[in-house]
């Protein structure tokens, strides 16, 4: 699997965030895009996964235009791992017991309070997130693209290391990762490194 940026101009409405942009991320490689604060990499990865169009140039995999009518076709081949992955902490729960019947329910309204209380769930352990992680991938064993968007910025340096060597296993395996980071212990690993500058001038 290749996927291509040719001259691609990335932007947010009117804010042009990286002009120019080309490379070529191919299967068995992991690819880093990085750079500072607000340079435009998760925007990058939106672009990436087409729902964000580029402004001028295209994106491309294997040869088939990528574009935002052509984008649901292409995300059936990519595992997306979000920088908000402790969100899905549910999914490492174990299955929830049967709901209670009617007369359950019965018993129990007159000594519940009566305004619904929202819980606001605990934040995941940088262990539970390292978990997630390697369940979202395992559960899509025939997907050739990986794209994750900061993974690691919520874990320890061990987990770091221990989710870098999974990404780097996948792309051993013929697979195309692309992972958008800061962290030195990311871009270090990456087999190409591609930075935005975050230049408005």
């Amino acid at each position: 699997m290749m996927l291509e940026v040719k001259d691609a101009t990335i932007a947010v409405g009117e804010n042009i965030l990286a002009t120019n942009l080309s490379f070529i991320a191919r299967d068995g490689e992991l690819t880093c895009i990085t750079g500072p604060e607000g340079s435009g990499k998760t925007a990058f990865i939106r672009t990436l996964m087409g729902f964000l169009p580029v402004k001028a140039g295209f994106v491309s995999v294997d040869g088939e235009l990528l574009t935002v009518r052509s984008s649901h076709a292409f995300r059936r081949m990519m595992v997306y791992l979000p920088q908000t992955l402790q969100m899905l902490g549910h999914q490492l729960e174990e299955a929830a017991p049967e709901e209670p019947g009617e007369a359950d329910y019965a018993v129990w309204d007159a000594l519940l309070p009566k305004h619904a209380v929202v819980e606001v769930p605990a934040p995941l352990s940088s262990e539970a997130i390292c978990q997630l992680a390697e369940k979202t991938i395992r559960e899509a064993p025939d997907k050739p693209i990986i794209v994750a968007d900061e993974p690691t910025a919520l874990l320890t340096p061990e987990d770091t290391e221990r989710l870098i060597s999974l990404l780097k296993a996948q792309a051993a395996a013929g697979k195309t990762v692309l992972v958008a980071s800061r962290k030195y212990q990311v871009i270090s690993r990456a087999d190409q490194v591609i930075t935005l500058e975050n230049d408005k001038s």
